[in-house]
């Protein structure tokens, strides 16, 4: 009949040993729930960041948000992407001529970019796809302005970003 060691056999401290640990099962645990976080990330749809000084309008929509060129604008500033454009856009909201040229400009050469990329890769379309986030407040006649400036330069998808109510 076999015994049990006794306790000053089997912590006994005289006897040091290596002790490795095994990184496997972690590495596999993170794996899990890296795909499980991107799987979870990808469904929600795609992310707009909007700028602090742009309160978009509310609305009861359905439709999700695809990514595309953003063009964000207020009383005072137009930027694309982003990034600023347009400082003051008073003149061109005063003014009568339709076409915003520094706007036309920045999305024509992003349009021949893109379409450029779409011949070299048969999985990219050019869709024309533009995302229009504007400012509550804005008067139409920019809105009118931005859009058929986008429209000249073959942006000719335009969705207005809202916050979407419950």
């Amino acid at each position: 009949m076999a015994s049990s060691p006794t306790k000053k056999k089997k912590f006994s401290p005289s006897s040091p040993q290596e002790v490795s640990i095994q990184i496997t099962s972690l590495m596999d645990i993170f794996t899990t729930l890296l795909v499980f976080l991107m799987l979870n990330y990808a469904a929600e749809g795609a992310v707009v960041s909007i700028a602090e000084s742009i309160k978009v309008p509310a609305s009861k929509s359905q439709e999700e948000v695809h990514p595309a060129v953003a063009i964000a604008f207020n009383g005072k500033s137009l930027y694309v992407d982003g990034n600023v454009l347009i400082e003051d856009i008073a003149p061109y909201l005063n003014s009568d001529e339709m076409m915003i040229e520094p706007l036309y400009n920045v999305l024509n050469a992003q349009a021949e970019s893109l379409k450029k990329i779409a011949e070299a890769n048969k999985n990219v379309d050019f869709t024309g796809e533009i995302l229009l986030q504007g400012d509550r407040q804005v008067p139409f006649r920019l809105l009118k302005k931005i859009i058929f400036t986008a429209g000249q330069a073959e942006y000719v998808n335009q969705s207005l970003v809202v916050f979407k109510e419950e």
